[in-house]
């Protein structure tokens, strides 16, 4: 009887395995969610759903069907109108070496893995993670870093504007961080991100070149609430389907 019941069990756990193993995978989406901190200010998120996070330089349209969500990524420098310190950008170096002295994070995309990192204010990445990411196809641009390893990096005080931020939480589960307040300085939003759950936070350009859009059951759904400088963004992060 026990070997009975055995192989039974086997049959029907094969059964199972088959069943999922031929279940069609989830449709690609962007989840969004709204959150509320203690103090009341409300954030959106918004997670990619079998989406891959790329970043490019050249503007997503947002009739093309592989984007599903689009906002600037890295600055933009205003005498040459091209991305600030966004050093290599699918395997093709865009710059040497960083050119600013206050960017203090980066964002290296490597395939598929996003890894939000920090490194010393106005210094370059090493040389040896430069050639990993060209080898690998890979981007890797340079930011403000708000959250590190579930701490805030910001001091009080400073400019106050709506904000956004690549954040990393439990789970390396990435998301869009958006606030609906336009009244918030840097170290306010980086407690807020760490009250939300996040482990890290890389801060996404705004103010004046906040314009950005996700889609929403098949509708265009427009971010940032200034959009004043949208036609010199240089460069996007973007959720799009991945490769075939």
């Amino acid at each position: 009887m026990p070997c009975h019941i055995s192989t039974r069990y086997r049959l029907l756990l094969c059964w199972l395995l088959g069943l999922l193993a031929c279940s069609p995978k989830a449709a690609p989406d962007v989840r969004t969610e709204q959150r509320k901190t203690a103090k009341g200010t409300l954030y959106s998120l918004f997670y990619p759903q079998n989406l891959a996070v790329r970043v490019v330089t050249s503007r997503p349209n947002p009739g093309d069907s592989q984007y599903w969500l689009s906002v600037a990524a890295a600055y933009t420098d205003l005498q040459t109108s091209q991305p600030l310190d966004l050093l290599v950008c699918g395997g093709r170096v865009l710059q040497s070496k960083a050119k600013v002295g206050f960017l203090d994070g980066s964002l290296t995309i490597l395939g598929n893995t996003l890894t939000i990192g920090q490194l010393p204010k106005g210094q370059s990445p090493p040389s040896a993670q430069l050639a990993q990411v060209r080898a690998g196809h890979g981007t890797l641009l340079l930011q403000e870093l708000l959250v590190f390893r579930g701490k805030n990096l910001k001091a009080a005080g400073g400019s106050v504007f709506q904000r956004r931020a690549l954040a990393e939480f439990a789970n390396h589960r990435f998301a869009v961080v958006e606030s609906t307040s336009n009244y918030l300085t840097m170290k306010q939003f980086a407690d807020d991100l760490l009250e939300l759950g996040a482990q890290n936070a890389l801060y996404l350009d705004m103010g004046d070149w906040d314009e950005g859009w996700y889609k929403r059951q098949g509708r265009v759904v427009a971010l940032g609430n200034r959009r004043t400088e949208t036609a010199r963004q240089s460069n996007w992060l973007v959720f799009a389907s991945p490769a075939p």
